[in-house]
């Protein structure tokens, strides 16, 4: 059953990071296509943040109303309207279309992030390994794909409307059949635990958010910044600040992308050996080490060397943080949906940011702000020690 369990949301994992990245590659076609500026683009795209934090936030009721299986299939419907929506919005050239349709898909988008990450800490729970670094290695690796896959598209003429809706077909059929293979009721309050939840105190029900818990969630919202600032600003760094072309920057942002999926598909096995504190605190060595690399600006081959040890350093953390917080049954739904919304938070909203700083004091110097959050992070690594989960 967990083999079966398992592979489900491996391939749900690798769906949405085909989906995400699949609309990411047509960006500049649809910003054509709306005719919008980079200022109205960045504020287009702001919906798909809205949505997303509002999924992330409605993702603990889903799951604790009737369980994480039912709010990856819920999800599945929001990502196909919004898609449906975004190709409609593609088609007809509008903005609010697109705004819309963004926050749509935002939404469904989140919602399943907590729901899988949830589903993956209790596989973990249950077969007695680490998988969660290989699910996000699947993300990771869906990205790429998608990615691949809307170059051919745009090479082969394919319309973003067309592209969309085959990509929403596809996405929704793979959902539903994945999730025929999940237990029903993961995460699912109990009429016995609503009982004891209704006879808490006020204080009993704080008890989740203890020092672990805010350690935890502080923790992956610094390296899910890091992980995000990558995402966004590596290529253009390397065009601004290592005076490299367009194309070189791509492979070295492709370099990145190597260095997180190795991470992520090789730590399963050391964690287990090693223990996570000891393998989180190598990581976010040779992600400092990396970055710092980058912003000494030595050489373009040092750098190239620098970016894969910042993307196998930045592999780890927010899925070892989500791991550590379901380390529990009691109350891990809530402690896996905070840390979920803070690290997605932060690597929706924290690369913006990091553009603020960029247009005051250059790219390569904004990313010290980057290399504080890593040695923030470093601070808090000891919190995600295993710990005996009660009942």
């Amino acid at each position: 059953m967990e083999k079966k369990w398992y592979y489900a949301i491996l391939i749900i994992f690798t769906t949405c990071g085909f989906s995400f990245s699949s609309w990411i590659s047509r960006t500049p076609e649809l910003r054509d296509a709306l005719h919008a500026s980079a200022g109205t683009m960045g504020v287009i795209l702001l919906g798909l943040s809205m949505g997303s934090i509002l999924g992330l936030v409605l993702s603990n009721v889903f799951v604790r109303a009737r369980g994480g299986r039912f709010a990856i299939m819920t999800s599945a419907f929001f990502m196909f309207g919004g898609f449906l929506t975004l190709a409609t919005g593609a088609m007809v050239a509008s903005q609010i279309v697109v705004f819309v349709a963004l926050f749509i898909f935002g939404m469904g988008a989140g919602m399943c992030n907590v729901a899988m990450n949830l589903e993956g800490t209790e596989i973990e729970y249950r077969i007695k390994k680490t998988i969660l670094p290989v699910l996000h290695a699947a993300f990771s690796i869906g990205t790429l794909v998608g990615a691949g896959v809307g170059v051919l598209f745009i090479k082969l003429g394919v319309s973003v409307s067309v592209h969309l809706v085959i990509v929403a077909c596809l996405l929704f059929a793979i959902l539903m059949v994945s999730t025929r293979f999940v237990p029903a009721g993961i995460g699912k309050e109990s009429a016995a635990d609503k009982k004891a939840n209704a006879e808490e105190s006020a204080a009993d029900k704080r008890l989740w958010l203890n020092k672990r818990t805010v350690a935890l969630a502080i923790m992956g919202l610094c390296l899910a910044f890091v992980e995000g600032s990558a995402n966004d600003w590596i290529p253009l760094a390397m065009v601004d600040g290592y005076d490299v072309s367009h194309s070189l920057s791509t492979v070295i942002y492709g370099v990145f992308l190597a260095g997180m999926i190795s991470g992520r598909l090789v730590s399963g096995r050391l964690i287990d050996t090693y223990g996570r504190v000891l393998l989180l605190r190598v990581a976010v060595a040779f992600a400092a080490i990396g970055l710092l690399l980058v912003i000494l600006k030595i050489s373009v081959v040092v750098c190239v060397i620098a970016i894969f040890l910042w993307g196998a350093g930045a592999s780890l953390g927010f899925p070892m943080a989500i791991s550590a917080a379901g380390d529990e049954s009691q109350y891990a739904v809530k402690r896996v949906s905070l840390v979920t919304l803070a690290g997605y938070s932060a690597s929706l909203a924290g690369p913006p940011i990091l553009g603020f700083l960029a247009n005051s004091f250059g790219l390569l110097n904004a990313f010290i702000f980057v290399l504080v959050a890593i040695c923030v992070a470093g601070i808090f690594t000891g919190n995600v020690a295993k710990i005996k989960k009660t009942a």
